[in-house]
This record gives structure tokens, sequence and C-alpha cells, in this order.
């Protein structure tokens, strides 16, 4: 089939006029800016640090105990016939106060067989005093110059009544601490913890009537890991503090001694400190209570040579990221000495004035070229 003459034509037109347009546009199109080519790169805020001597707190806590306390017991047998009427759980004694009595009859008919004892002792030293004092005289007149002996002179008579008057007089003696002693009394300054016995109880030397303790004299067992605990200095203040009803107390301390045995189960070792009362706190709590929970801080520490390192700096477990002098990211694995909710103190991985990258990087890669957002900061060495 011969294609027509005609559309041969219009097809050779619309392909020539399109080729023509073509042409045109290309002679007659803008040409486009050429701009070179910059290259961003990631800006960092950085923190010079500073290589210091550290001071720093011990922290621990603790529950007051009382540093003296003991069981009230009878030291004679026999019925209590009398009790102090604050003789209650709380009250409080005086030292000597006479807190109970136990029937002291037996024991001052005691005291007199004893006195009389000792009064017939007393009168047999006397007699053989005489007695061998005549001996002496008489061997001076019959003796013809000789030497006489201990039994003609009535010296093992004189010996043996004064051991008795000796024996006589100390059992005296025991009976009137017996007799004393059916006054129980106060032995220091106390508190009654607990009553066990009271008014018209029969007790045996040794029973127990109660539990007493000194109410100003209070301590607190603090406990440190063994990395703490080495770094306690010789003198140091501890500042005690409590909070009662949403109402801060505060109380100062002082070391006593060191408990001189580590615990296996925690792997700590522990400070008895003694509490010393505030002044300006009212009555009720110028010392803590037995039994009160208070957190403690013990100043005085000193760790040499240590750099603060930001906490929002450290990548994974002990790592950083260093501007060094290229300006150029480098990765650090630091060694942690000791830590808080904001620093990291670290001896060594970092040097002094080296620069710590505080801005979190997406996609770091050692060596990568960084750029420092704003001068340099001193980084300050806070108090952990």
């Amino acid at each position: 089939m011969k294609v027509p003459v005609f559309s041969l034509i219009t097809i050779a037109a619309v392909v020539g006029l399109t080729f023509v347009g073509v042409k045109i546009l290309q002679n007659t199109a803008p040409e486009a800016e050429k701009k070179e080519l910059v290259t961003t790169l990631p800006v960092v805020e950085v923190l010079s640090v500073e290589l210091r001597d550290l001071d720093f707190p011990l922290e621990s806590e603790g529950v007051v105990t009382t540093r003296r306390e003991t069981i009230l017991s009878a030291e004679v047998g026999g019925q209590i016939i009398k009790v102090h009427p604050n003789f209650e759980v709380g009250a409080t004694f005086k030292v000597g106060d006479v807190i109970a009595e136990i029937d002291p009859v037996n024991y001052v008919a005691a005291v007199a067989q004893a006195r009389s004892t000792v009064a017939d002792a007393r009168l047999a030293v006397m007699l053989e005093t005489a007695r061998s004092e005549q001996a002496v005289r008489d061997w001076a007149k019959i003796g013809q110059g000789k030497e006489a002996s201990e039994m003609v002179l009535r010296i093992p008579y004189l010996k043996s009544a004064e051991a008795g008057l000796a024996a006589a007089e100390a059992m005296l003696e025991k009976a009137l601490e017996d007799l004393d002693r059916t006054m129980i009394k106060a032995p220091f300054n106390c508190r009654v913890r607990e009553v066990s016995l009271n008014l018209g109880a029969t007790v045996a030397p040794g029973t127990r009537l109660g539990m007493i303790y000194d109410p100003n004299k209070v301590m607190v067992r603090l406990s440190f890991t063994m990395e703490d605990f080495a770094q306690i200095p010789k003198e140091s203040a501890i500042d005690l503090t409590a909070e009662l009803s949403g109402e801060p107390h505060r109380w100062e301390a002082a070391v006593m001694w060191d408990g001189g045995e580590i615990d296996r189960a925690t792997l700590s070792a522990y400070l008895l400190a003694e509490v010393k009362p505030n002044p300006d706190a009212s009555a009720r709590f110028r010392l803590p209570p037995p039994g009160l929970f208070v957190k403690a801080e013990l100043t005085g520490a000193k760790l040499p040579g240590v750099i603060a390192v930001p906490r929002k700096a450290v990548r994974g477990r002990n790592s950083i990221a260093i501007l060094n002098s290229k300006n150029e990211l480098e990765f650090r694995t630091v060694t942690i000495a000791r830590s808080n909710s904001q620093f990291l103190y670290v001896t060594s991985g970092i040097e002094d004035g080296e620069k710590v990258i505080l801005t979190k990087l997406e996609m770091p890669l050692e060596g990568m070229k960084l750029v420092e957002a704003a001068p340099e900061k001193v980084a300050e060495v806070p108090t952990p």
C-alpha cells in the first residue's frame, strides 16, 4: 500500500519545525549560575578541663544508739519494799537516786553481828598484846641473857588475834556494803528503757529489775565502702542530718574509733562517731533520740590530681570525646576515681587543658573535622 504524498509532506514539516524550535530554545535559554561546592563541618561545644586536687565529703547513714546502757539488777536478795514512783519506762534519774529498796532487816542484823565480832576481836588483840608484853618482862628476869623464842613471847598468839580482828573488820565492811546494796541506786544519769520487776517482788542477787541508758551520750555507727574508708582523714568533722515532720534537724559528731572489722557480706568498714548536742535545737532534739535514722557527711577527704569531666560528656561507661589540636575528633578511655550526679573525677585518659566535647554527635567518626562553637571555658571542680 502506498503512503499518500500529503502525509509524508506533513510529517516532514512537523519534524523540521521541531528541530528548529529546539535550536531556538538552546540558543536563547539562560545560562545556569555556577556555585562552588561548600562543605559544612559539625559545630561542637567544648570545655577546657583543669587538673587540680579535689576536696570532697564522704557520705554515709546510720541509726543513733546509746553509748552507755546497763541492766539494773539487785546485788543482794530479798523482797522489794519500796519503789520510786517514777520508775516507769521513759523516766529519768540522776546519779545516786534511789530507784528501789530491798527489805534491809536481815542485813541490819548482819551488821550488828559483825560489829560484835569486831569488838570481841579487838578485845582479844588487847589481851594478847598485854600478855606478850608481860612475857617480855618475865623473860628479861629469868632468861639469863638468852634470846627468847616467839612462843615464849606469845607472838604467834598475838598474830592470830590480829588476823582475827582483820577478818572481823572485813566481815563488818561486807555487812555494811550489803546493807547499802539494799538500796538500788542509779549508777549514772539515766533514763529507763525497760521495767522488769516492781514493788513486792522477791529477788535474788543478779535478778534483772529493768534496763537503763545514758540519754546524754549517744553515737552512730556509719558504714563506708573500702574506697571511701581509705580516704577518711585522721581528723574530720561529721555533720548529721534528719528530717522530722518536714523540718530539718542537724547535729555535729566526732570520730571515736573505727569498728576494726570488715563486713564480708557488703565489703564495708564501720566508723563510730559520738554525737554532740546542738545548743540551738529545742530541748527535745538537742541530741538525736536513740533509734533515729540519720544521714552523715564527713568532710576533710582529699583526692590529689584529678580532672572534673561533666557527666553529659561521657559516652558509654568511661569513654569521652576530645577536640584535639588539629580540630579533629578523638576518643579517650578514662579512669574514674569518683563521681556524682554532675561530674566524673578522672585520674588518667585526659590531660590538663584538653578540650572535652559536650555536644552529642549523631555519627561520630574518629578523626573527623569539627568546629568549636564558642571560646574555651574553664571547668570548675565542684564538691561532689
